[in-house]
C-alpha cells in the first residue's frame, strides 16, 4: 500500500520554528510594536503559519480568533489567508468538512479581490486537500493551476514550491520518474537558495520516491537528511515524517527493532503536535514490527490504541492500516472469526479512495482465507478474486510498459530489415546483369569465330538469355514477397503487442465492471422478492444500492476507456506529417519512454536523470513520432554508455544523464531550438565520433548494435533542416546535441 501517512503536501507553510523559537519570539516582540490592526493581523497570521508546524491545536485556536478580529473590522484578505493556513490544520486533524469549507470561502474571497498569489497558494492548499484524501488526481489538477499561474506571473519561488508539491501525487501514483523530475527541478532552486525549510521536506519526499522504487541505501540516506535539515529549520512535522518513513523502510529491512524504535519516536512526536492521523500511524507501524517478532501481547496493547485514534482522526487509510494488522493479529492466532470484522472494516474505509496496491491485495487474500476457514466459501471465493485482479493488474502494468517499448523498437527493427532486403535485391539485380554482359561478351566472341554456326548458336544463346531474364525476374519477384512480408509481419506483431497490453492493463477495471453487474443481478432478485412481499421500503433501499453500484460500473468504464485511448496515444505509428509540437512535452515524455524501456531490459539499472528545460519554448512544426525516434536513439546511447561504464569501472562512479532544452539562434541567424543528452559515459575517441553517423557503424558487440540509429536520425534531423552533432573528449563523457528550426 501506498505510504498515504509519510508524505507531506507543502506550499502553504513558510519558516517555522519550535514553540521557544527565534522566529516565534520575534513574532512576539514585532506584535508589541504592531501601529494598525492590518499589520497586527499579518504578523499573528505568521505566527499562525510557524504553529502549524508545531502544535496543530495550538494554531487552530488561534487562527479562529484572528478570523474573528479581521471579521470586525472588514479585512477579507487577513480572514482568507488565516482560513487558508488553518486548512492544512483541519486536514491533518481529519477534520475535512472543516477544511472544505474554508478553502471555497477562500478562494471565493482571492477571486473578487483578484489576487493572483493568493488564488495560487489556494489551489495549492486545494492539492494538499485532495492529496491527503488520497483523491491523487484531483490533487495533481490543482496543483498544475498553481503552477500555471505562478509561472504566469513570473513568481520563481512559487513556480518551485509548485514543482515540489505536485510530485507528491505523481509519486503516490507510482509515477516515480515524473516525481523525481520535479523534485530536482525544485531542488536545484532551494539549495541555490539555501532554504533549510524547503529542502527539508524535498529530501523527505525524495526519500519516500526511492523507497518506492526500492533503492534503499539512497532513501535512508535522504530521510536522514530530511531530519538534519528538519530540526536546523525546526520544522517538527518533517522529522515525525522522515522517523515515519525509517519505519518503513526497516521494516522492510527486517531491522524489527529498529523499525519499532522510529516508530514509537513517530508516536511521540505527533503527540506534541496533536496530529492523531500521525499518530495512529506510528501506533501501527510499532504494533506490526511487535507482531513480526512474535510479541502477540504487546502487539495488541499498540494496535488497539492505534485503531482508538485512527477513528478520531478519521482518516480513511489510516484506520485502513490500524484494523488490517489488529485482523492479521487474529489471523496469526487462528482466530478466524474474530479477524473477519477488522478486514471488513479496515476495506469499508478505503471503499471511495484510489488504493489498488500489493498491501491491498495481500490483504484481500488474508480475508479470503478466513472466509475459507469459516466456511463462507462464496465470501472466500469473491475475495480470493479480488486479490488476484489486483496482483495481475500490477504484474500487467510491467507487461504494457514493455508492450510499448516493444512496439516503439520494432519500427526500427522493420527499417532495418527492410534496407536488409533491398540492398539484397541490389546485389542479385547486379550480378545477374554482370553474369549476363559476361555471357553476351562470350557469345559474341564465339559467333566471330564460327560465323558458319552463327544461326544454330544463335537459337541457343537466344534461349539461354530468355532463361536467365526469367530467373531473374523470378529473383525479384521473390524479394518483393520477402519485403511485403515482413512489412506484413510487422504490423501484425505490432498489433498483437498492443491489442494483448490493452488487454491486460483494462482486466482490473473490467473485473470491477463484471462484480458490480453480478451483485446488482443478484439485488434486482431481492428486489422482485420486496415487492412480491409487499415491503416497498426494502425495494427502494435495494434499488438505491443497485444506483450506487451502476454508477461504479460507469466510472470503471471511464476508467478502462481511458487506459485504451492512453495506449494508442503512445504506439501509434504517426502520419508522417508535421504538426506543432510543445518541444518540452515530447523531451519529457521520451526521457522517461527511454529509462522505463532500459529499466524494462534491465532491472539493476540505475542512472541519476536530470532534465533541465528552458521556459517559454515554442511550438515548433515537426513530425513528432520521427524527432522521438532521434530522443530515443540519442538516449539510449547515452544509457548504454553510462551501463558500460558503472559495469567496468572499479571505483565509485555515479551515472548520469541530463537532458536539456533552450532556445539559441544559429551562427547562420536562424532562430533555433536545441536539445542536448549529456552523459558522464567513457565518451567516444577521435577516429570513432568521425564515422557516428554513417550507417551500419557501430561501437557495440556484435549482436547489441546494428549502427543504423544514429544514420536513420541524421537522416530525419536533416529532413527538418535542422542539426545534429557529437561534442565528446574520451573517458569523460560525450554531448549530442540536437537543432531545430523554429
Amino acid at each position: 500500500m501506498k505510504r498515504f501517512f509519510l508524505t507531506v503536501f507543502i506550499g502553504m507553510l513558510p519558516l517555522s520554528l519550535y514553540a521557544q523559537s527565534p522566529v516565534i519570539d520575534s513574532l512576539n516582540r514585532l506584535l508589541a510594536k504592531a501601529k494598525t490592526d492590518t499589520s497586527r493581523i499579518n504578523l499573528l497570521a505568521e505566527k499562525v503559519s510557524a504553529l502549524n508546524e508545531i502544535n496543530l491545536d495550538s494554531a487552530i485556536s488561534l487562527g479562529s480568533r484572528i478570523i474573528a478580529e479581521a471579521q470586525v473590522i472588514n479585512y477579507r484578505k487577513g480572514e482568507a489567508a488565516l482560513k487558508r493556513l488553518l486548512v492544512a490544520s483541519y486536514c491533518f486533524k481529519g477534520d475535512y468538512s472543516k477544511a472544505r469549507q474554508y478553502l471555497q470561502e477562500t478562494q471565493q474571497v482571492y477571486t473578487s479581490l483578484k489576487d493572483t498569489v493568493g488564488l495560487i497558494k489556494t489551489y495549492s492548499s486545494y492539492g494538499m486537500f485532495y492529496g491527503m484524501q488520497t483523491i491523487y488526481d484531483s490533487s495533481v489538477i490543482f496543483y498544475q493551476q498553481s503552477i500555471k499561474l505562478a509561472e504566469l506571473i513570473k513568481d520563481e519561488k512559487l513556480a518551485n514550491r509548485g514543482y515540489q508539491n505536485i510530485a507528491i501525487p505523481y509519486q503516490m501514483q507510482s509515477k516515480h520518474a515524473q516525481a523525481m523530475s520535479y523534485f530536482q527541478k525544485a531542488l536545484a532552486y532551494f539549495e541555490k537558495k539555501k532554504d533549510d525549510n524547503s529542502l527539508a521536506y524535498l529530501w523527505l519526499n525524495i526519500g519516500i520516491t526511492y523507497m518506492a522504487i526500492f533503492d534503499t541505501a539512497r532513501a535512508e540516506n535522504s530521510l536522514l537528511k530530511a531530519i538534519d535539515f528538519s530540526r536546523k529549520a525546526g520544522i517538527q512535522n518533517v522529522e515525525l515524517y522522515a522517523c515515519s518513513n525509517l519505519s518503513n523502510l526497516y521494516a522492510k529491512k527486517d531491522s524489527l527493532e529498529k523499525s519499532y524504535d522510529y516508530a514509537m519516536r513517530s508516536v511521540a512526536l505527533s503527540e506534541s503536535m496533536g496530529d492523531l492521523g500521525m499518530k495512529a500511524a506510528g501506533l501501527s507501524k510499532a504494533a506490526s514490527a511487535r507482531l513480526s517478532q512474535k510479541k502477540m501481547e504487546e502487539a495488541e496493547m499498540l494496535v488497539r490504541n492505534a485503531i482508538r485514534v485512527a477513528d478520531s482522526a478519521a482518516q480513511p487509510l489510516n484506520i485502513f492500516q490500524a484494523n488490517i494488522i489488529m485482523g492479521r493479529l487474529h489471523l496469526t492466532r487462528q482466530q478466524y472469526a474474530a479477524a473477519i470484522p477488522y478486514y471488513e472494516k479496515a476495506f469499508a474505509a478505503i471503499e471511495n479512495t484510489q488504493e489498488g496496491e500489493e498491501t491491498t491485495g495481500v490483504a484481500y487474500s488474508e480475508l479470503s482465507l478466513c472466509y475459507e476457514e469459516t466456511g463462507n466459501y462464496k465470501a472466500a471465493l469473491s475475495y480470493h478474486k479480488l486479490a488476484t485482479n489486483i496482483m495481475d493488474s500490477l504484474r500487467n502494468k510491467e507487461n504494457v510498459r514493455r508492450a510499448t517499448e516493444l512496439g516503439m523498437s520494432y519500427e526500427f527493427e522493420k527499417k532495418q530489415q527492410l534496407q536488409d532486403a533491398e540492398k539484397k535485391r541490389h546485389d542479385a539485380v547486379t550480378a545477374a546483369r554482370q553474369s549476363a554482359l559476361s555471357i553476351g561478351l562470350v557469345l559474341a566472341f564465339l559467333l566471330a569465330l564460327l560465323a558458319f554456326y552463327a544461326y544454330k548458336n544463335k537459337q541457343k544463346a537466344n534461349l539461354l538469355l530468355e532463361k536467365q531474364k526469367q530467373e531473374i525476374e523470378n529473383t525479384l519477384n521473390e524479394l518483393r514477397i520477402t519485403q511485403r512480408q515482413l512489412v506484413q509481419a510487422e504490423k501484425m506483431a505490432s498489433l498483437g503487442e498492443l491489442t494483448a497490453g490493452i488487454a491486460h492493463e483494462i482486466q482490473n477495471p473490467l473485473n470491477f465492471i463484471n462484480n458490480f453487474a453480478e451483485v446488482n443481478e443478484e439485488l434486482a432478485d431481492e428486489v422482485l422478492v420486496a415487492l412480491k412481499a409487499g415491503d416497498t421500503g426494502e425495494a427502494l433501499d435495494i434499488t438505491a444500492d443497485i444506483k450506487q453500484n451502476s454508477q461504479k460500473i460507469a466510472h470503471h468504464g471511464k476508467r478502462a476507456d481511458g487506459i485504451v485511448k492512453g495506449m494508442l496515444q503512445h504506439s501509434r505509428t504517426g502520419t508522417g506529417q508535421k504538426e506543432l509540437t510543445d518541444i518540452n512535452k515530447l523531451v519529457d515524455e521520451y526521457t522517461r519512454l527511454s529509462y522505463h524501456g532500459m529499466r524494462a531490459k534491465d532491472k539493476n539499472f540505475q542512472v541519476k536523470l536530470l532534465t533541465e528545460f528552458e521556459d517559454g519554448i515554442p511550438a515548433i512544426s515537426i513530425v513528432p513520432q520521427d524527432i522521438g525516434r532521434v530522443l530515443l536513439n540519442l538516449l539510449g546511447n547515452a544509457f548504454y554508455a553510462v551501463a558500460e561504464k558503472k559495469r567496468l569501472s572499479s571505483a565509485e562512479f555515479e551515472p548520469t544523464v541530463v537532458v536539456t532544452t533552450k532556445k539559441i539562434t544559429h551562427s547562420n541567424g536562424t532562430p533555433m531550438i536545441e536539445i542536448a543528452v549529456k552523459d558522464n559515459g567513457n565518451g567516444v575517441p577521435a577516429h570513432v565520433a568521425e564515422k557516428i553517423f554513417q550507417p551500419f557503424f557501430t561501437t557495440k558487440p556484435t549482436g547489441q548494435g546494428t549502427g543504423l540509429g544514429l544514420s536513420l536520425s541524421y537522416d530525419i534531423v536533416k529532413l527538418h533542416n535542422g542539426f545534429i552533432d557529437l561534442q565528446t573528449k574520451e573517458g569523460e563523457g560525450a554531448i549530442f546535441v540536437l537543432q531545430l528550426p523554429v
